[in-house]
């Protein structure tokens, strides 16, 4: 076995499209020769790079597979001297694997697949893929007549020893490949990843990967997708180099430009010192070549020295690991230091600002890589929709970080058309939010009354029916405040339509749950950009963004609370008043769709801590109980035809990728009855 030494590894993140074939190309070719410039000899990339990741049923396409093998084929001349890894979709007996092509100095070495499918929740590459069976090696005949090995490989050159790949979820399982090669011998470990992001997941990913360096004794290098390739899912760029427990690398994440690159010479030598002075690593070994494990991975000897001249540099003295105190979030320093961040980044900001920094980046690259022209929002003086032109001026600032203030303000106005709607139940302070917010950001903003179209649809229906209408009437009171939403949805789809721009919809995740929302009316549009969030992390974010970004606009906004504005101003209507408060809807949500929790269990895991808020009563989180029920129930079918959205929160509920509830069903009737005769116990 070649002894290991010194190797200059690198990890890239790449924002790819699916489909862009030569494109995608391009992309990886650049990545090599930067790699190439900064000394690496080994350079790995993300999972699926060619092709990218969401390719959904594209990836049946015979011209998927062949596109991918060319594009393949046109990388593999620019790789001389160095080895590569590139994702792409592979058929093989006529079955579809996830696969990572091995390039060494301008050869094709071998194809390793992904062994552990990511199915389930918001994926299913099931429905595409097969897990590749561990232990198993076969020839693969590629579109072009090649013959490659393919399978549970480990490659062994000079310089890097024995070094192997593992695909993103593999990464995840208790079991994993990843842990067989290391016992076979690799010190070096490679995942393509195409990980979407959600908040707060990167401080799980860098756990996870220095847990695998520990226990693996290895150098662990990891690198994700950037971007945002197909909608919903959204990839956060994460890139670390990790050994033995120690994460000596990590890359910027959510850049808006180019491609993110990590490389560091990696000592080697120290891996193999400390495997030969682990007693339990000697042996796991020798139980592997019992047979104890499973078949062995083939070795696939490369020709060439890979290893690097460069010194590694000097570990951490082991006495100063311990009072080492790590940046609260190293891979977002960036911001600070280019000037995209008014201060260091502390603890409370990271979920603020990552979920500012996904929302921007998904919303760029969706508008960007489908040709859309500009962006038009209902603007309402509500926080929705304040958070949604927020998110617009935000994205347009991290585009084109080299704008000063000025310059900003006039390419927001050419891109973003805000419309404000007024009826006889709209106030005077929603107008004037509305207005400050759209000056503040420097949106071309539109303001206009419809009671005169509202008349002209009362008086037609009356017409039509023979119905007097009257706010009076209980039957009578979602038809007029419906027939608001929908005359605005069609004036601003006019608007977006006549100057060729995307229209946003406001609705949060909370009203998505029970439907509250009025269809072709206030969710009238082709995006929704915040569809993910529910309505209590919308006001802290916006309460955060104002602070951070100094938006004096906004406390306007918050000097009301949350309001539809389609009843008469007497009736001083409010979300919460016609639902319940959010901090408790939001809290059933969880627990109904994250959790699978039933009425009564829902009503026991929150009465200990809600008790106080209800004066002791049960029956006041019962009802709530029930009417969230109904109403997730009844929603479904709204759920159905909403717009598309991104996934930034640990559950969603789009029917195509998320939450998947049937549109017909009993709505939890028996269930619900067990929750009354709990609550009639307690009071007796």
């Amino acid at each position: 076995m070649p002894t290991p030494s010194h190797v200059h590894v690198a990890a890239v993140a790449l924002d790819q499209t699916v489909g862009d074939w030569s494109g995608n190309a391009n992309r990886v070719i650049g990545a090599i020769h930067e790699a190439r410039h900064r000394g690496a000899r080994v350079l790995l990339t993300p999972e699926l790079s060619l092709s990218g990741y969401s390719l959904g049923d594209r990836v049946l396409r015979r011209g998927t597979l062949e596109h991918s093998w060319a594009a393949l084929r046109s990388i593999v001349p620019h790789t001389g001297g160095m080895i590569v890894f590139v994702g792409l979709p592979i058929r093989h007996r006529g079955v579809l694997y996830n696969g990572v092509a091995v390039i060494a100095d301008s050869r094709i070495v071998g194809i390793c697949c992904k062994e552990n499918l990511a199915t389930g929740d918001v994926e299913y590459e099931s429905r595409w893929y097969a897990g590749w069976p561990r232990g198993q090696v076969d020839t693969y005949d590629a579109p072009d007549g090649t013959r490659v090995r393919i399978g549970s490989l480990v490659f062994e050159a000079e310089g890097i020893g024995r070094f192997a790949i593992e695909v993103c979820e593999d990464a995840w399982k208790g079991i994993r490949p990843g842990s067989i090669y290391a016992l076979s011998g690799a010190h070096l470990m490679f995942n393509a990843s195409a990980t979407w992001f959600v908040l707060g997941k990167q401080a799980m990913r860098r756990r996870m990967i220095r847990q695998i360096s520990e226990e693996d004794v290895a150098c662990y290098v990891f690198a994700s997708l950037l971007g945002c390739d197909d909608t919903r899912l959204i990839f956060d760029g994460s890139l670390m180099i990790a050994q033995s427990g120690d994460v000596l690398a990590e890359g910027r994440r959510f850049r808006f430009h180019g491609f993110e690159m990590i490389d560091q010479v990696v000592d080697l030598d120290a891996v193999a010192r400390r495997r030969m002075g682990m007693g339990s690593w000697r042996q796991q070994v020798e139980a592997l070549h019992r047979g104890e494990f499973g078949p062995l991975p083939e070795i696939v000897p490369l020709d060439g020295d890979y290893s690097s001249r460069e010194a590694a540099p000097a570990p951490m003295p082991f006495w100063l690991r311990g009072l080492a105190v790590d940046s609260a979030e190293p891979s977002l320093e960036w911001l600070v230091q280019e000037g995209l961040f008014p201060r260091p980044i502390g603890d409370t900001d990271i979920p603020h600002l990552e979920l500012e920094l996904a929302l921007c980046l998904a919303m760029r690259d969706y508008t960007k890589k489908t040709g859309i022209k500009g962006i038009c929002l209902a603007l309402s003086g509500g926080r929705d929709s304040t958070m949604c032109a927020l998110i617009v001026q935000r994205m347009m600032r991290y585009d084109r970080p080299e704008l000063d203030a000025a310059a900003l303000k006039a390419e927001v106005h050419k891109r973003f058309i805000t419309v404000w709607m007024e009826t006889e139940n709209s106030s005077e302070h929603t107008r004037n939010a509305a207005a400050e917010v759209a000056a503040e950001l420097g949106a071309r903003h539109i303001a206009t009354s419809i009671q005169d179209a509202f008349n002209l649809n009362v008086a037609l229906t009356e017409k039509m029916t023979g119905i007097d209408l009257d706010w009076k009437q209980t039957a009578h009171d979602i038809p007029l405040q419906n027939v608001q939403a929908r005359i605005r949805g069609t004036l601003v789809w006019f608007v977006a339509n006549l100057y060729d721009f995307v229209l946003l919809t406001t609705s949060n995740l909370s009203e998505c749950a029970v439907g509250y929302c009025t269809m072709d009316g206030d969710t009238a549009g082709g995006l929704a950009p915040i569809a993910n969030v529910p309505k209590s992390l919308v006001s802290l974010w916006l309460d955060w963004a104002a602070r951070t970004h100094d938006l004096k606009s906004v406390q306007r906004v918050f000097d009301v609370p949350p309001t539809a504005e389609l009843r008469p101003p007497d009736r001083k209507q409010t979300d919460e008043d016609d639902l319940m408060p959010f901090f408790v809807l939001d809290q059933l949500m969880f627990l109904f769709v994250q959790r699978g929790q039933d009425p009564l269990e829902m009503f026991e895991t929150l009465w200990p801590s809600m008790k106080g808020h209800y004066g002791g009563d049960p029956r006041g989180l019962a009802a709530h109980i029930r009417k969230f029920t109904k109403k997730m129930c009844q929603a479904q079918w709204k759920r159905e035809r909403f717009a598309i959205s991104f996934r930034v929160t640990a559950f969603d509920l789009d029917p195509k990728t998320g939450f998947r509830f049937p549109p017909v069903q009993a709505p939890f009737t028996e269930e619900l009855a067990e929750l009354d005769q709990r609550v009639e116990a307690m009071i007796g």
